[in-house]
């Protein structure tokens, strides 16, 4: 497995910072937050973009992210932003885009939620193959997102039946939403485009902020890893926390936990 580091992790450096205290910390990968790679693009444009990653040395493997990509007003919004990503990704050799289902407001039933997630990512998987981009859809485990758990992820990724669209595996919101070690077992790990690594203190009521360093939390990690070994997963392995004790810190000093946390597991 490779080792990734996400930019959400390091939420208030800036994209120069990331990649210089991610790959002095050891990381081969990293993930690309939006807004950072958004910013830098206004001021530096592509090419410094793609250069900064050449310096460094260090791969840039998703573009994080298309939020509420179902049950959302504007259908077309959604695809221009990933036409807009789409393109970025080819020219910055990225491989994937995260994309995330929508949240509910009321009840709605799984045939309905089902056939909007296939719908829309048929949709975007068109538009990400013109720039032979792959698309990552995550579930979330909160209780409100459509899509909560990864057996419905797994599901509606085989009814899309895109080569370009896969799955993708936060321990957060594996084991807060309910997810078992048993349904992971089942997944294609060649579909899975990269797994998010953290740990929680609690299960219950768990919000994005409760993330902690791999290892630092009650989540049988070393079960998950065993389980992603066994199925033949040997793809990246990624930091994300969105935890604003870390924010606060040096990104570096960030950087260097997160690639010994992680490393201890893989």
């Amino acid at each position: 497995m490779k080792l990734a580091f996400n930019g959400a992790t390091t939420i208030e450096a800036g994209l120069v910072e990331d990649v210089e205290c991610a790959k002095k910390a050891g990381f081969e990968l990293i993930e690309i937050w939006k807004s950072k790679l958004l910013n830098m693009l206004k001021k530096d444009g592509v090419e410094n973009v793609k250069s900064l990653f050449e310096r460094h040395r260090l791969k840039p493997v998703t573009i994080n992210s298309i939020e509420q990509i179902t049950f959302f007003e504007n259908e077309q919004e959604k695809l221009k932003e990933c036409e807009q990503l789409c393109k970025l990704a080819k020219e910055l050799g990225v491989e994937g885009i995260v994309v995330v289902p929508g949240f509910l407001k009321g009840f709605v039933d799984e045939k309905t939620i089902e056939d909007e997630s296939v719908k829309m990512l048929k949709k975007m998987a068109d538009v990400a193959k013109k720039f032979s981009v792959k698309l990552g859809f995550e579930f979330l485990g909160f209780p409100n997102c459509s899509v909560n758990k990864i057996d419905s992820a797994w599901k509606i990724v085989q009814k899309v039946n895109e080569e370009n669209v896969g799955v993708i595996v936060d321990t957060c919101h594996f084991f807060a939403g309910g997810s078992r070690l048993e349904q992971l077992e089942k997944i294609d790990p060649k579909k899975i485009l990269i797994v998010h690594v953290n740990d929680l203190p609690k299960l219950k009521d768990v919000k994005d902020s409760d993330r902690v360093m791999p290892g630092d939390g009650i989540l049988p990690l070393k079960d998950f890893f065993a389980t992603l070994k066994r199925i033949g997963y040997d793809g990246a392995v990624s930091v994300e926390l969105f935890n604003e004790d870390y924010w606060k810190k040096p990104a570096c000093e960030t950087a260097k936990v997160a690639f010994e946390k992680l490393k201890a597991f893989v």
